[in-house]
């Protein structure tokens, strides 16, 4: 599916400038905790030294102890800094919209404030962008240069469209990412196929992670009034005729059980998500979200 225009505004020279504001705003209370919100990347292994009397006997290392002969006790050194790559699904399926914007412009303004927040803390900043493939990838670095990259990247309507296979994106992410990241992963996470799970702990193996679900409203109900309502699949340009009034209540259950199982995939691999509708203003489930906790548990 091929985009002409985009409607993506990074800044507040906008109509609906109030709303920006608060994203700006946001952004500016973001950067004061940010690094809080991630549990356990204060301090990165350094090196072994000689156990002494004083020293907690729980860092003693006995694998690295046996082998040298020697009581040997782990070393940490705190780091203040770290990686986060945006990952934005940029498929046909976030191509969609019941409301004044598609799924990937809300979902491309979204990252974008988060991206200035983390970048403001002192956070190294990179953008991925994925569809059947890693269309685009910018490598985390920092500076206010990176914020014209971003906006580069995301206003360039040549970046959206295609089919969805995270097998083969995530597969070329893993490969492209270098150190430890935080991964912020953008998506409705709708036509995902088999298997996808696999390929998204390969990430959490390396990386921490964190799932925003883009949704439309049309994604979780169908018209409230009784009608019939053509739908079309994205990936298979297949069509259906429905009953709205038949289907609604199992189109709603299944859309909120989806919703679930995103959010219970990204959990059991000690992630967080939260689900946000792209007709919203998302500053205060953000806000929220950064306050309810840390990345890992």
């Amino acid at each position: 599916m091929v985009i002409k225009e985009l409607n993506i505004n990074f800044t507040s020279t906008h109509p609906k400038a109030k709303i920006l504001g608060r994203r700006d705003l946001l952004s500016k209370e973001l950067e004061g905790n940010w690094a809080t919100s991630f549990k356990g990347r204060g301090l990165e292994f350094s090196g072994y030294r000689a156990y002494s009397l004083t020293d907690d006997a729980s860092n003693i290392d006995w694998r690295a102890s046996i082998r040298a002969k020697s009581l040997l006790v782990r070393e940490f050194e705190e780091f203040k800094n770290f990686n986060v790559v945006f990952v934005l699904d940029v498929s046909d399926s976030m191509l969609f919209t019941s409301c004044d914007k598609l799924k990937v412009e809300y979902a491309a303004e979204l990252t974008y404030v988060l991206s200035k927040a983390a970048s403001n803390a002192g956070e190294a900043i990179g953008l991925a962008l994925i569809s059947d493939r890693l269309v685009k990838i910018v490598q985390p670095s920092f500076g206010k240069g990176m914020r014209k990259r971003f906006e580069m990247v995301l206003s360039d309507n040549k970046n959206y469209g295609g089919l969805i296979d995270f097998k083969k994106s995530f597969l070329q992410l893993y490969s492209s990412i270098g150190p430890r990241a935080i991964l912020v992963i953008v998506s409705d996470f709708l036509g995902l196929g088999d298997d996808w799970e696999r390929y998204l702990s390969m990430l959490a193996i390396k990386h921490d992670l964190i799932g925003v679900i883009i949704r439309d409203k049309r994604d979780r109900q169908l018209p409230s009034v009784a009608t019939q309502v053509v739908v079309k699949d994205p990936s298979s340009e297949e069509t259906l005729l429905i009953d709205s009034k038949k289907f609604s209540k199992e189109y709603a259950k299944r859309s909120l059980d989806h919703e679930n199982y995103i959010k219970s995939v990204f959990k059991k691999l000690r992630g967080r998500s939260l689900v946000i509708e792209n007709c919203d203003d998302f500053s205060r489930s953000i806000e929220r979200f950064f306050a309810e906790g840390k990345v890992r548990t």
